[in-house]
């Protein structure tokens, strides 16, 4: 199994800081807050959330993960390697594509199907090394969830907000 370390780009994406953030970009922009920690990516597609994968992470791993595989489908240009909690490079969208369809052909006992950019993975993946971090904008705290939170998930902070709904990246 391939990791994302071993995938990743280190060239073609900018950072920008908060105050210089495009509300999109022909390539990958990773927002910055004023400490360095992304809060953000643009792209293409617009503004998505800063989704963090660790840098020894197997990609293959990403199949568990329904909602990460979502975010990539309807736009996230990247997700961000990272290791030691520090931006290393991104896993852009193709590649991750390219290594969940190459485990598939590697795995004889996988099903996949692949239609017009709807694909459902099946098969014997192994989990993602580390959690997706997201930082709730009302609080600052920082969640470590198995998957990207939907509205109405509590926020983790304890101040009563929901952190599904106040989510920066």
């Amino acid at each position: 199994m391939r990791t994302a370390a071993e995938l990743m780009t280190t060239t073609g994406y900018r950072t920008a800081s908060i105050r210089q953030a495009p509300a999109d970009a022909p390539d990958t922009v990773v927002v910055l807050d004023e400490v360095g920690d992304p809060r953000w990516v643009v792209g293409p597609s617009g503004r998505g959330p800063a989704v963090e994968i660790g840098a020894d992470a197997p990609v293959s791993g990403l199949s568990a993960l329904p909602g990460v595989l979502e975010l990539v489908n309807d736009g996230l240009p990247a997700l961000l390697v990272v290791d030691g909690g520090r931006l290393i490079g991104l896993l852009d969208a193709a590649r991750i594509r390219a290594e969940l369809l190459r485990a598939l052909e590697a795995d004889g006992d996988a099903i996949g199907t692949v239609l017009d950019g709807d694909w459902e993975l099946c098969g014997a993946f192994a989990a993602p090394v580390g959690l997706i971090r997201v930082r709730c904008q009302v609080c600052g705290t920082i969640a470590e969830v198995e998957e990207y939170p939907i509205s109405g998930t509590p926020c983790p902070g304890d101040q009563g907000h929901l952190l599904g709904d106040t989510l920066t990246g």
